[in-house]
Parts: C-alpha cells; sequence; structure tokens
C-alpha cells in the first residue's frame, strides 16, 4: 500500500476519486498532457499511472483521438459483419451498447473511465431494467472496448474494472407453464384458428419459433413419423433471415406421435386445398407453416397472433397466461414430469447438453425428494 501519491497522481475534487495526469507525446511530434480519471483509491491511481509510464516507455500509448465512445460504437458495430458475426448477434451488441449511449456516448473513447460504466449502469438500474440486461450490456462493452485496445484507441479494457450486477444476480425470469392438460385444454378450444395446426406443433415438440416459421415440407416425413430440424430464421438489424439452427445439437430429429402425424396429414391437406383455390395469388415457398398467400410467417407477427389470442382465451378457459416461446418450455417441463429421461429431452430440445437442460429445467424437480423415495421404498 503507498503512502503517497506518485507525482502526477492526485485527489479529483469534483468525483471524489483519483486521477492522474502525465506529459505524453502528441500529434505531429508535439507534447500533450493525458488525464485518467476514476481510480477509487490512491494505491488504483498509482498502479495506473506506474504502467502508463510503462507503456510510454514501450512506446505502446494510443494515438490522440477525440473519438466518442457513440462514434467509436457505431464503427465497431458496423465492422462486426465482415467478421462472420451472425446478424441476430449483431444486433444483440449494438441493442446492448446502444442502451448505455444515453450515459457514455459524448465521452471521448480515451476519456472513459470504469466509474463512467459504472453509472450508466445504475441509470439502467433506475430505468426498471432487470439485471441480466445490464450484465448483457456490459458484457458487449467490454468486447467493444477489447477491440478498442486492439486497435490501439485505448490503452486497456477499463470495463475490467466496472461493477455491473454479479452473475448470480442475473438469473431468467421464470415464466409460467401449461400442463399436458392444460395444453390440450388451450388446443381443444382453439381448433378452428387459422394457426391450429402451427399451435399442436409447437406445443407437441418443443420446437422453436425460429425452426417452426423455417420448416419446409421437404423437412417433414410422415412415412417415418419425423420431422428433420435443419434450418431456422434470425433477426438482424436488416430484418429477417435465413440461419443454421442455434447449434450443432440444433440440427435434429424430432419423432412426432400419431397424433402429431395427423395433424401434419390434415394441415398439408387444408394447404393444398387453399393453394388450388387460390391460384395465381399463391406464392410457391415450400413452407409447412405460412401465411395465406403461403409467403413467410416473421416471427413478430406470429408472437403477436398468439399474445392476442391467449389474452382473449386464457382467462375464460382459467389458464395461466403464457408467451409463444414458453410452449416449448411447457414440452420440457411435461416430458420431464412425465419421467422421460434427461437426455432424451435434450435431445428433442436441441439443448447443447445435459447440464443445460437440468440448469433450465432443474427447479421443476423440487419436491421430487420425497416422491423419488416413496418410489424407492415400493420397489423394495
Amino acid at each position: 500500500m503507498s503512502k503517497k501519491p506518485e507525482p502526477g497522481v492526485q485527489r479529483d475534487k469534483e468525483r471524489g476519486t483519483w486521477l492522474f495526469v502525465v506529459d505524453a507525446p502528441g500529434a505531429e511530434g508535439k507534447r500533450r498532457q493525458v488525464k485518467r480519471r476514476g481510480f477509487r483509491t490512491m494505491d488504483d491511481a498509482n498502479d495506473a499511472v506506474r504502467a502508463f509510464r510503462r507503456k510510454l516507455e514501450d512506446g505502446n500509448v494510443p494515438v490522440p483521438s477525440d473519438d466518442s465512445v457513440a462514434a467509436f460504437a457505431k464503427s465497431w458495430v458496423a465492422a462486426l459483419p465482415a467478421e462472420g458475426v451472425e446478424p441476430a448477434t449483431v444486433k444483440h451488441y449494438a441493442e446492448c451498447v446502444n442502451r448505455l449511449l444515453p450515459t457514455i456516448g459524448a465521452v471521448k473513447l480515451q476519456d472513459l473511465t470504469a466509474l463512467d460504466l459504472d453509472r450508466a449502469y445504475a441509470a439502467l438500474h433506475e430505468l426498471g431494467r432487470a439485471a441480466r440486461t445490464i450484465r448483457a450490456s456490459h458484457v458487449a462493452v467490454k468486447k467493444m472496448l477489447t477491440e478498442a485496445v486492439r486497435v490501439g484507441k485505448v490503452g486497456a479494457n477499463i470495463a475490467n474494472d466496472a461493477r455491473p450486477p454479479r452473475a448470480k444476480a442475473t438469473k431468467a425470469r421464470q415464466f409460467p407453464t401449461w400442463t399436458y392438460e392444460q395444453l390440450h385444454q388451450f388446443l381443444d378450444d382453439t381448433a378452428d384458428h387459422p394457426n391450429a395446426a402451427l399451435w399442436h406443433v409447437a406445443g407437441l415438440t418443443g420446437m422453436r419459433e425460429g425452426e417452426l416459421v423455417a420448416l419446409r415440407w421437404a423437412d417433414v416425413d410422415l412415412d417415418a413419423s419425423t420431422v428433420t430440424v435443419c434450418r431456422s430464421v434470425g433477426r438482424g438489424l436488416d430484418g429477417y433471415y435465413d440461419k443454421a439452427p442455434k447449434s450443432a445439437a440444433g440440427r435434429r430429429t424430432v419423432e412426432l406421435d400419431g397424433q402429431l402425424v395427423a395433424v401434419f396429414r390434415r394441415h398439408r391437406q387444408d394447404q393444398l386445398e387453399h393453394r388450388l383455390a387460390l391460384g395465381s395469388g399463391w406464392r410457391e415457398t415450400g413452407l409447412v407453416f405460412c401465411e395465406v398467400d403461403g409467403s413467410p410467417i416473421s416471427a413478430n407477427r406470429l408472437s403477436k397472433r398468439w399474445s392476442d389470442l391467449t389474452r382473449r382465451r386464457c382467462t375464460a378457459l382459467g389458464l395461466p397466461l403464457i408467451r409463444f416461446h414458453d410452449l416449448r418450455h411447457s414440452h420440457a417441463t411435461q416430458l420431464l414430469a412425465a419421467d422421460v429421461r434427461v437426455d432424451v429431452v435434450t435431445e428433442r430440445l436441441g439443448h447443447s447438453s445435459i447440464a443445460f437442460t437440468l440448469q433450465q429445467y432443474g427447479h421443476r424437480y423440487a419436491g421430487d425428494q420425497r416422491s423419488g423415495l416413496a418410489r424407492l421404498r415400493g420397489a423394495v
């Protein structure tokens, strides 16, 4: 622990923290003063100024730049597609960083401090943003600043010293699910809905929304009672696009029972009859689930139709209100409640590992210790 400040280190009376000021080479051979603020203690500032001087000696100090955080963020996001980053991931990073820009966007990139990031996280918290959302923004800005270090815009990634919500505070929110009986209550009630077949397949296969709207008849083998999941739909900054499944495990074969095979056959027959009636107005896409003219259904439109329908019907049926994606969660919990092996559930849902399945749905086993002991006693 230092007893006195290093040369250039001083108390920042404006912020109540510590800073350092050091002379460094500037543009066109001119000298400039480099100021770094936001150090919580004198020791932190001392460590930082010593590290900065070592970089000066090695010639590794960033070239002066007036780039703001907002300007660099824009150029960073724009460069991501050329690096092979998937459009949906680009969109995610852009949204995560943009949440922070009202607080830090105008700050010069080279002046950005860990305390500035802390202020941005606190501002999101004041707006009611979830800890999980704030931490996602931290992860994105940390990745952005790693690139800033790589290209020589800044000397260090100050996000390493920021204090986002702890990982254990970002546990995903648990949404309600339906039991098998509740699912069929809903399916029976909405049997005449134009998307009834889609509701059946979603609820009884656990397929993801993007996988369902990308499903083609070529992927369905009704004689073998299987569906091959080999494509999906994602959403980037420029709209929707075709993509591969979420992971290698996402490429999978989903087995169908007799009830689902009947749903597919009936839906196929209805679609063919509608296609003949529409004539030249039909757009051939080969999609299993599509708009009335054969064109693709956007995931946004599908979610809206689901939410509009469930808001009208769930109260009347006495069912909990769930999102479309919760049909997937419901299918998983129904299988686990029926004592289907976890590895089978993992394979059916296209999860990357059994551990992930247990992490997602392990809480559904609450109270199973007693029932497990009862089954053990009955087996003896």
